[in-house]
């Protein structure tokens, strides 16, 4: 079997990319490399994961904190805001 020697990434071609600096000693250059595995995907999706959680921890102890001082200054949660009235069904 001969060494590949350029990329063979083909992408949406039926030529290859043909370029000489191939990364890793793999048949795609660095570019491509990164395309045809997914180099680095999985890392990225789970730092985002991760920030989007802290946002949303952020957020969830804000609205504790709100509640813990609305209930300080003596807000009752279980008493209504207004009135609801029951709709008269039509016979």
């Amino acid at each position: 079997m001969d060494k590949v020697t350029s990329c063979q990434y083909l992408g949406n071609s039926n030529v290859p990319c043909g370029c000489t600096s191939l990364h890793n000693e793999s048949s795609y250059c660095k570019e491509h490399y990164a395309l045809v595995y997914q180099e680095g995907t999985a890392r990225a999706r789970r730092k985002k994961d991760e920030r989007i959680a802290a946002a949303v921890w952020d957020l969830q102890a804000e609205f504790i904190r709100a509640a813990e001082e609305l209930i300080a200054e003596g807000y009752d949660f279980a008493e209504p805001l207004w009135e609801v009235k029951e709709l008269e069904e039509e016979v």
